[in-house]
């Protein structure tokens, strides 16, 4: 397996999100990695884990990811708004990048954290796609 393409994967969810002029209206920035000190509210994107699940004439791989919003205390609405609007960016987008083509991508857990430092609160949406590399013909 590749780790490339899980980047590459990471990078054109971040470009579709971004590109997004709700989105990127209504947060701050966007991030990849761990976060100290970002300017709420702003989204960050991690992978969870990739398992190669190929057969033998196609590539195929799971990966899991999330995209936490992290707003305020008082910005809940937002955070909701957010989360509807970026699942529905990511539902309604043909994911293409490299050799590679989404096949399926599905939001399979919604959680909401209430700001333990009452500063800031988080909800995370969990995902799972399913990506095919496309035949080198």
């Amino acid at each position: 397996m590749s780790i490339t393409f899980i980047n590459d994967f990471q990078k054109q969810v971040f470009k579709i999100l971004s590109e997004d002029d709700q989105i990127s209206a209504s947060v701050s920035k966007i991030y990849f990695g761990a976060v100290q000190d970002g300017k709420c509210p702003f989204l960050l994107i991690s992978i969870q884990k990739a398992e190669e699940l190929s057969l033998h004439v196609a590539q195929i791989y799971s990966v899991e990811f999330k995209i936490s919003a992290y707003a305020k205390d008082h910005h809940h609405s937002l955070l909701v708004s957010l989360a509807d609007r970026v699942v529905f960016v990511l539902n309604n987008t043909e994911i293409l990048f490299d050799n590679y083509s989404v096949s399926g991508i599905k939001a399979n857990q919604i959680t909401f954290e209430k700001a333990k430092d009452l500063v800031l609160n988080k909800l995370s949406i969990s995902y799972k796609a399913l990506i095919k590399r496309k035949n080198d013909e």
